[in-house]
């Protein structure tokens, strides 16, 4: 027992490796969308710390400048450097209403950058671009000066401090989004792991035991009782595996039913043999009326023979293939009729041209059937309506009809399930799943049109034959 689920999904998966489990790409998987999560998060932000860059450049050269608006004082060299060097900048230039300051001699620049930015997206892009050039050039930055209005601050500088300032603050942020990343994944991990893996482990350890004994009620998965999706698949599960435990209980009696008509058929066809050959000896009587009676006795006796065959084909499920004529439907409905007790009237609403393209024997049982059913509902005392119409589309539409008192509400889930309904109608519950079996291998089928107080109606369907 122990090596066959060995084979099965259970250990099959431990031995696929923890890279191929479902655990593992969870975890993959919350890996990348967390950390795709900080990507659209550190965009923003390392557009926003260049700007913040910037702008503190623009402050301070804009601060060292304002020493120098005094018409007296004209800085040295030396204090040009000064201030320059305080600014982190190559040249700077403030242009005001009455005129401009400007420190340092005049460089060539490769980009031109003006503040504040349009919107987002251009920021973002700058960021990328000033991270893609890896501080080799020299840029202008063009801004208003900070606390005073109408005042324009031109800086140049060498790009290199801030692609490394930007480097630093992308580390930071990349190492504190992986780490970040990696304590939420663990908890998405095994909070998934507990919602959803383990179950769903349960649920293949139940079906592997159920594939392994499946007639074992200790087998059978107990739901959790929860009352999300994985609870509604515990529920379906266990509902699939008591369907499935019944069916293969009734198809193991089914069995012992073949195996037992399997025994008895050979004696019972010897018995019918007899009782043929004493009818071909009835039909050579003088009496017409005995002779009448020998065919109608003759071909009882052969149906009989057919019907002991196609029983133990049923149980074999075995049906034999339909042979195909054209049948008409009155005389079906008049040679079944004749089998009804005295007691049992037939109204008969069918046209006389109207023809069925089946298997005269096997129509035959199908409203054999449900004659006889409809004259144990009412106790062999009342009337079967039978009516017949062309639906236009190559089919017949039947409706058997009686007066009974309505099939018992229990029983109508189950009338066509073989032995379902036997014990409760005194039969062998055979009848009805005979019905269907027959019908839909005429391509046609039957179903329970109403019943209740009033009677029980039965609609089938059958091919029209042609012309």
């Amino acid at each position: 027992m122990r090596a066959g689920m060995g084979e099965g999904g259970v250990s099959g998966a431990a031995r696929a490796g923890f890279l191929n489990s479902l655990s593992a790409r969870i975890l993959l998987l919350s890996v990348a969308f967390l950390l795709l999560g900080e990507v659209l998060i550190f965009l923003p932000s390392i557009a926003r710390f260049r700007l913040a860059y910037l702008e503190e450049v623009i402050a301070r050269a804009h601060l060292a400048t304002i020493p120098l608006r005094a018409e007296d004082l004209r800085p040295s060299p030396e204090v040009e450097d000064l201030l320059l060097t305080h600014a982190d900048a190559l040249r700077i230039r403030v242009v005001l209403p009455e005129g401009e300051i400007v420190v340092g001699e005049p460089v060539p620049v490769d980009r031109t950058y003006v503040l504040p930015a349009t919107d987002a997206l251009s920021a973002i892009v700058d960021a990328l671009d000033t991270l893609r050039a890896r501080g080799a050039r020299l840029i202008r930055i063009r801004g208003p000066a900070p606390m005073e209005a109408g005042v324009e601050v031109i800086v140049v500088l060498a790009e290199a401090q801030l692609w490394f300032a930007m480097v630093n603050y992308a580390r930071r942020i990349v190492l504190l989004s992986l780490v970040l990343s990696a304590f939420l994944a663990a908890l998405l991990f095994f909070a998934l792991r507990g919602m959803v893996v383990r179950p769903l482990r349960r649920l293949t350890h139940h079906l592997a035991r159920f594939r392994e004994r499946p007639e074992d009620a200790a087998a059978e998965l107990a739901p959790s009782g929860r009352g999300d999706e994985i609870g509604q698949v515990e529920e379906e599960m266990a509902r699939m595996q008591r369907e499935v435990r019944r069916a293969l209980q009734q198809k193991t009696r089914l069995a012992a039913l073949g195996a037992a008509v399997t025994r008895i058929h050979h004696d019972l066809k010897n018995m019918l043999a007899g009782a043929i050959l004493v009818s071909d000896r009835l039909e050579t009587s003088g009496d017409p009326k005995v002779r009448d009676a020998a065919k109608r006795l003759l071909a009882t006796l052969e149906r009989a023979a057919r019907l002991c065959t196609d029983t133990l084909r049923f149980a074999r499920s075995e049906l034999a293939p339909p042979r195909r004529e054209p049948v008409a439907v009155s005389d079906l409905i008049e040679e079944a009729a004749l089998v009804l007790g005295p007691g049992m009237r037939v109204e008969r609403r069918i046209p006389p041209a109207l023809t069925l393209r089946g298997d005269r024997d096997q129509l035959f049982r199908v409203f054999l059937n449900l004659f006889k059913n409809a004259e144990q509902a009412t106790g062999g005392k009342g009337t079967i309506r039978v009516e017949a119409v062309q639906d236009g589309r190559g089919l017949v539409r039947v409706e058997v009809a009686d007066d009974g008192p309505g099939v018992p509400a229990h029983l109508r889930d189950c009338l066509f399930t073989p032995f379902a309904n036997g014990a409760a109608t005194q039969g062998s519950g055979l009848g009805l799943a005979i019905c269907r079996e027959i019908l839909r291998a005429h391509g046609g089928d039957i179903a329970l049109a109403r019943t209740g107080e009033g009677g029980t109606v039965f609609r089938l369907s059958l091919p029209q034959a042609e012309g």
